[in-house]
C-alpha cells in the first residue's frame, strides 16, 4: 500500500512538472495570439482612408503599422492593441476612435501581420519607442495619445514613463503581466519563470502625463482588481482618472455611452474641445 502511495506521488510531481514545463516553454505561445502572417503586400481596407508604414527597429525588427485619417483631426492616438490577432482584427475598433477627432497610428507587435522580429520584453519596449518616434515625425508629442488595450497597456505605460504625450488612455489594464498569469494559474508558480513580465505598476509611477484607466467588474480575462490596483498607485494625481463600468467584461467596453462620454471629456480636457477644429 505504502509503496502504492509513493507511486501516486511520483506520478504526480511528475505530471506536476511537465505541465510547469510546459508553461515555460510555451508561455509566449499563450500571451501572444498573432493569428497568422501577412505579406507585406496584403490589402488593408477599412472605411476611413489609411497609410501604411513600415520601418525598422532595434534588434533586427520591422514594424508595420497603418495611420487612419480622421475626417478632421486634432491630433493622433498610438493605439497597442490586445494578444489577439492583429490589424486585420484591431484596424476596425482602432478606426472607432477617429470618431473622438483623432487620427490613429496603429502598429503590430513582431510576429503579427506583417511585422517581423523575434519578441522580447526588451525588444517590444525598444519598438514602442521606435512607434512613438515615427508619430512623432507627423504629430508634436502635445497632440499625441498612448493608448494600450489589454497586453498593449504594457507598452502603453512603459512608454508612458520614457515620454511626455498629452495624455494616456489604459483599456483593461493590469498591474503586472506575472498578476495576471497567476489569476489563470493558481497551481502554477508562473513567477518563477514568466520571461515577460511588464511591471505596470512600476512604469506608471514615472508617467507624468494625465492618464485614465478604464475597466469592468466582469472582467474574467484581466480582473478588475488589477485595474484597480494601478489607479490607486497613481490615483492622488488630480490628473488621473478611473473609470469603473459595472458589469462591464474584457472585450465589451466600447458598448457603454459611459465609455464613450468619459473618453470625449477625458480628450476634451487634455487637447481641447472638438469644436476648435
Amino acid at each position: 500500500m505504502g509503496q502504492q502511495i509513493t507511486y501516486i506521488l511520483i506520478t504526480l510531481v511528475i505530471i506536476y512538472g511537465l505541465v510547469c514545463a510546459f508553461y515555460y516553454f510555451f508561455q509566449s505561445s499563450l500571451i501572444f495570439a498573432p493569428c497568422g502572417k501577412l505579406a507585406e503586400d496584403a490589402p488593408i481596407i477599412l472605411a476611413s482612408p489609411i497609410e501604411e508604414v513600415f520601418f525598422d527597429t532595434p534588434q533586427q525588427g520591422r514594424i508595420h503599422a497603418i495611420l487612419i485619417k480622421a475626417k478632421v483631426s486634432r491630433g493622433c492616438i498610438l493605439y497597442f492593441h490586445g494578444n489577439t490577432g492583429g490589424v486585420l482584427r484591431w484596424g476596425p475598433i482602432a478606426e472607432e476612435l477617429t470618431s473622438f477627432g483623432f487620427d490613429v497610428f496603429l502598429p503590430d507587435y513582431r510576429g503579427y501581420g506583417k511585422s517581423r522580429g523575434k519578441r522580447s520584453e526588451q525588444a517590444l519596449f525598444s519598438d514602442a519607442q521606435a512607434c512613438y518616434q515615427e508619430v512623432l515625425l507627423r504629430y508634436p508629442a502635445e497632440k499625441v495619445c498612448i493608448y494600450g488595450r489589454s497586453l498593449g497597456t504594457g507598452m502603453a505605460s512603459w512608454l508612458a514613463s520614457h515620454s511626455t504625450p498629452a495624455a494616456v488612455v489604459l483599456e483593461t489594464p493590469y498591474d503586472s503581466l506575472t498578476n495576471v498569469a497567476l489569476f489563470h494559474s493558481k497551481v502554477i508558480p508562473v513567477n518563477l519563470f514568466l520571461r515577460y513580465s511588464f511591471r505596470n505598476d512600476i512604469y506608471l509611477r514615472a508617467a507624468k502625463s494625465p492618464i485614465l484607466i478604464a475597466h469592468g467588474t466582469k472582467d474574467t480575462i484581466v480582473p478588475y482588481k488589477l485595474g484597480l490596483n494601478l489607479y490607486k498607485i497613481i490615483g492622488n494625481r488630480p490628473d488621473c482618472e478611473m473609470l469603473t463600468i459595472p458589469g462591464g467584461k474584457h472585450g465589451n467596453l466600447n458598448g457603454y455611452p459611459v465609455m464613450r462620454v468619459s473618453l470625449q471629456r477625458f480628450f476634451d480636457r487634455w487637447f481641447g474641445p472638438m469644436e476648435k477644429f
